[in-house]
């Protein structure tokens, strides 16, 4: 048998070092010539999008890559030289990357939650906004026309958390108390972890968790999707026999988490007390007052929360505005004994588009 056969025989030994698949010539050698030198750096395995053509710049990959099971063409992309759409969106939230809105292929954000209706693109006249809020499943009837900015609308959610305690972190025999609230539109229900320890499953948009011990010190709070991508994570310090609500909120670059102290105020002969947290990054400072105009919370400032006011038990109509305009309108039926946290934040990223939650502590 001469070279050349024993080159072609089924049974020869394969070349020493293999070329990586792809690598190799049209003619079966393994010598790189011009437009046959593999592309470099190759996608780590998993991550999406074809590699060639790839662009117009020598085929190299595009880069940045999307993470693995992270949505969306990678090309032909945009029109800015086949870069990849950024964001991207988070592993399992809906919606198309591409075309996207009329923003050169930029993701619909914010994103509806898997299951609910409405369309995203074109969506509504806002540049393919999704609708918000979204029907149930299976619901019918027109979604749009959305926010209506010359007239007063909102809704308003009075929550209870049980009067129990478990141990979300307890490392000592000293401990604060914190509980969880999701104001975050765009997102799918959160995973909250303390210390890398669950201490909530499943946080839904607009939902408030019951109350947990912690250990006291600097613990870690983690924020996660369902499938485990972490959003953020970041130290928070826990007082000793101090009482905190862990906020989670939009912010112009992602997630944030706010701290907010929930300090008892004390009511004497059967008062109330209400008081105001703004966690709407794109509304400015927001004002909330009563019809009677006996309580006024002015210029509330993103992050900010008030202090208390005792009020008298009764049901009030409470109006929300800006600095240009009303935005909402809605009522609280304060009952004797109870302090009340009213939370301004968003149901679209429209700055007008604002909603309260109520949540209201017994003492």
């Amino acid at each position: 048998m001469n070279s050349n056969e024993y080159m072609n025989d089924n049974g020869a030994t394969p070349i020493v070092p293999l070329p990586a698949p792809n690598d190799g010539n049209s003619d079966g050698t393994a010598e790189p010539r011009n437009g046959a030198t593999p592309v470099i750096p190759l996608p780590n395995p998993g991550e999406g999008g074809p590699v060639y053509p790839g662009n117009t710049n020598g085929n190299v990959p595009v880069v940045p890559l999307p993470n693995p099971g992270e949505g969306g063409p990678v090309y032909p992309g945009n029109m800015n030289g086949n870069v990849p759409v950024i964001p991207l969106p988070n592993p399992g939230e809906g919606g198309p990357v591409y075309p996207g809105n009329t923003n050169g292929g930029v993701p619909v954000i914010p994103l509806p939650n898997p299951g609910e209706g409405g369309p995203v693109y074109p969506g509504n006249t806002n540049g393919g906004v999704p609708v918000i809020p979204l029907p149930n499943p299976g619901e019918g009837g027109p979604v749009f026309s959305g926010n209506n900015a010359s007239g007063f609308q909102g809704t308003i959610i009075t929550v209870l958390p049980r009067p129990v305690t478990p141990c979300f972190y307890c490392n000592s025999s000293s401990y604060g108390t914190i509980r969880f609230l999701n104001t975050a539109i765009g997102y799918n229900p959160f995973v909250i972890s303390v210390n890398n320890r669950t201490a909530v499953s499943r946080l839904e948009y607009a939902e408030v968790s019951e109350y947990g011990r912690i250990s006291s010190g600097y613990q870690t709070i983690t924020v996660s999707g369902q499938n485990g991508y972490i959003y953020i994570s970041k130290q928070v310090r826990i007082t000793v026999g101090a009482t905190m609500t862990i906020a989670i909120v939009n912010t112009a670059g992602g997630l944030n988490i706010v701290e907010i102290n929930d300090t008892v105020c004390f009511t004497p002969m059967g008062g109330s007390c209400i008081r105001v947290s703004n966690l709407s990054y794109n509304a400015g400072p927001l004002t909330l007052s009563t019809y009677s105009g006996n309580v006024v919370f002015r210029n509330v400032s993103f992050m900010e929360v008030t202090n208390y006011a005792r009020v008298v038990p009764a049901r009030y109509e409470i109006y929300v505005s800006n600095q240009n305009e009303a935005l909402l309108s809605t009522e609280i039926t304060t009952r004797s004994g109870s302090q009340y946290t009213i939370y301004l934040f968003n149901w679209t990223e429209s700055p007008t588009a604002i909603r309260t939650l109520t949540i209201e502590d017994r003492n």
